[in-house]
């Protein structure tokens, strides 16, 4: 969220910039000063087509505009055109690769469409520059359901050894439609049992199944696993 106030500031400042040199025989800050109130105005009323026209007018103009690409492509995220989204984000880590809004739209786009090679090196780039033990966790992931284990077990090992792992919380669904919040150790613990139970190890399996369940009694998901390895 803090990186989405960011992009408000700079497109502001643009806007304002081009406000402040408009004269009547300049007509680029004038249509850069208009497009800015569209596109506010359009956020304001939730019509993001015009408000995705108004930055596709801007970029015309500064189409090195990383705060305007990223907004684009928040736009994308948002009504699920990940393609777009990823492509649009892309460009903007070109510009600048320390983008960390860009990224995690990179990352999560991907990651929406299946490219799990794609999402895992975009995830990878964001931990290291967040140092996000919930993010480490999501690359494990990826790599387990991209069989590569020895990958993913390195990184569990490092939540398991992160102080963090017993602080940090994930949501996961319910049968009855609700979601429940997981401790990541638990969490961690569920991963590693599905990636055993993946390579044939069913004891190994359990018994982290068997694990998660001691750290969290409610852990429908991991309950049912175990249930169903029985």
């Amino acid at each position: 969220m803090r990186y989405f106030f960011i992009i408000i500031f700079l497109l502001g400042c643009l806007f304002a910039n081009a406000q402040a040199t408009n004269t009547k025989n300049d007509s680029i800050p004038y249509e850069l000063s208009r497009q800015g109130f569209i596109y506010s105005a359009a956020k304001s009323y939730n019509d993001p087509i015009i408000a995705r026209v108004a930055l596709y007018n801007i970029l015309a103009y500064n189409p090195r505009n990383t705060p305007v690409l990223d907004s684009l492509a928040k736009i994308y995220y948002e009504y699920q055109q990940y393609a777009s989204a990823a492509l649009v984000a892309q460009d903007a880590i070109k510009l600048n690769p320390d983008d960390i809004f860009a990224i995690e739209i990179a990352a999560a786009s991907f990651d929406n469409l299946g490219v799990k090679i794609r999402a895992i090196a975009n995830y990878e780039k964001l931990y290291l520059a967040e140092n996000d033990m919930t993010i480490l966790y999501k690359i494990a992931f990826l790599q387990y359901e991209s069989k590569r284990y020895g990958e993913s077990i390195n990184n569990i090992n490092t939540i398991f050894e992160s102080s963090d792992a017993d602080k940090l919380q994930l949501i996961f669904p319910t049968d009855s439609g609700q979601n429940q919040a997981i401790s990541l150790k638990a969490a961690t613990n569920r991963l590693y049992a599905m990636l055993e139970q993946d390579r044939g190890n069913n004891d190994n399996a359990k018994n982290l199944y068997k694990k998660a369940i001691e750290m969290e009694p409610n852990f429908e998901l991991a309950k049912k696993q175990l249930a169903e390895i029985k």
